[in-house]
């Protein structure tokens, strides 16, 4: 049985407010915090990063992430696909790091990201992120 078309909106709308609540949540640094959003079975793939694959490994990528600065960024969406319970949402995350020392750096980077409905509700199932070309 197909789903109303209203019905992908709302899962897309909420797959975005899931993203929106981690870039908050990132900016503050809190670890827990930032964990709570992503699926336990998480696999991040980043440029010049290796794979991350489960969320103690997702601790570990993230508590490094963590410890060289304060991160302040935003997804720009070009582009939302359903399928099934997750959506599949794509575009470029731009932001900067103030970092312990030295100046802000500015950044953008391609993504695409996963989100599932689970059993906690959605959550980021898997991510890919790669430098966007000036």
């Amino acid at each position: 049985m197909a789903r109303p078309v209203n019905d992908d909106a709302e899962i897309v709308a909420a797959a975005k407010a899931l993203i929106a609540d981690h870039e908050r949540r990132a900016s503050e640094g809190d670890l827990e915090k930032i964990v709570a959003n992503f699926a336990q079975d998480i696999v991040m793939l980043a440029a010049d990063a290796p794979l991350v694959v489960g969320m103690q490994a997702f601790r570990e990528f993230y508590t490094g992430l963590l410890q060289t600065g304060t991160w302040h960024f935003v997804h720009d969406y070009t582009g939302a696909e359903v399928m099934g319970d997750s959506v599949v949402l794509y575009g470029v995350a731009r932001g900067t790091l103030e970092p312990v020392a030295g100046a802000a750096e500015s950044f953008a980077n391609n993504f695409i990201i996963t989100v599932k409905q689970t059993a906690s509700g959605p959550r980021i199932w898997r991510a890919a992120f790669a430098a966007a070309g000036e």
